[in-house]
């Protein structure tokens, strides 16, 4: 009787610890997902801060070009 029992022993074990990695892995992607999210809100705080920086850049280079035509005239 101990044959019998052993393998379903060991299908048991192995079905727990199939259970516990599936959560451990639903655990791990809602925090991927989370951090994902995170991520492409810092992503475009930095594209609004690189065009913010952009525009003030070329507004400048325009203001010096404009400085540099009124002095050759």
């Amino acid at each position: 009787m101990a044959t019998v029992i052993d393998p379903f022993t060991e299908l048991e074990t192995k079905i727990v610890r199939t259970i516990e990695l599936v959560k451990t892995t639903r655990q791990d992607l809602a925090a991927a997902r989370a951090q994902i999210k995170t991520l492409e809100r810092e992503l475009e705080q930095l594209r609004r801060e690189r065009d913010m920086v952009k525009n003030k850049v070329e507004s400048l280079l325009e203001t010096l070009s404009e400085l540099t035509e009124e002095h050759v005239v």
